[in-house]
């Protein structure tokens, strides 16, 4: 098979204050128009939310009032930026702990807007429910599966919040590993 060992694209972080705007985008507000899951937080774009700082991509929630709702975050995506279809992708993270939480590293189709969600597809490479300490979701979805209905895996990875851990997909025509 296809180890696709040749680098097409590489994001370390490493200057400091806000994400590259020529890879990133925010998505800003609650989701209400369309991308969201009701959270509860108000996603910015603000450094107490987001920044870079020393090699690191620091996403922060934090419990305030903000264009009213009580929490804020910050939701990232490289939208018409860049995309890719077939190929290894690694992330490397630390993540937050505690209830309420739901981090996730994903990839959406990138025709979404006119093959809406499920049918454009999804690709969950890693998620952690805060309140399932340690245990790391893969998923997929698509026509025929998605919401609660989603192809799952789980395992427990001991210490998501304590250490960084690589989290990574192999995608192939035939399969996602």
């Amino acid at each position: 098979g296809n180890d696709f060992d040749t680098l097409v694209f590489e994001e370390e972080f490493d200057v400091d204050g806000a994400p590259d705007p020529a890879v990133w985008n925010y998505d800003l507000g609650t989701g209400d128009n369309g991308w969201g899951n009701n959270e509860s937080q108000y996603y910015t774009d603000r450094p107490e939310n987001i920044i870079v700082e020393d090699g690191i991509l620091k996403i922060t929630a934090r419990a305030e009032d903000f264009e009213g709702s009580a929490y804020t975050s910050s939701r990232i995506q490289s939208y018409q930026k860049y995309e890719f279809q077939y190929g290894r992708v690694e992330i490397r993270a630390k993540l937050p702990t505690g209830g309420g939480t739901w981090p996730a590293l994903w990839m959406l189709g990138a025709d979404f807007e006119t093959n809406t969600w499920p049918a454009a597809g999804e690709i969950d490479i890693m998620e952690h429910r805060g309140n399932e300490q340690d245990r790391i979701l893969g998923s997929t979805h698509d026509p025929n599966n998605f919401a609660g209905n989603a192809r799952s895996v789980s395992t427990v990875v001991e210490g998501v919040s304590d250490d960084w851990h690589v989290y990574g997909i192999v995608w192939t025509e035939d399969a996602i590993t």
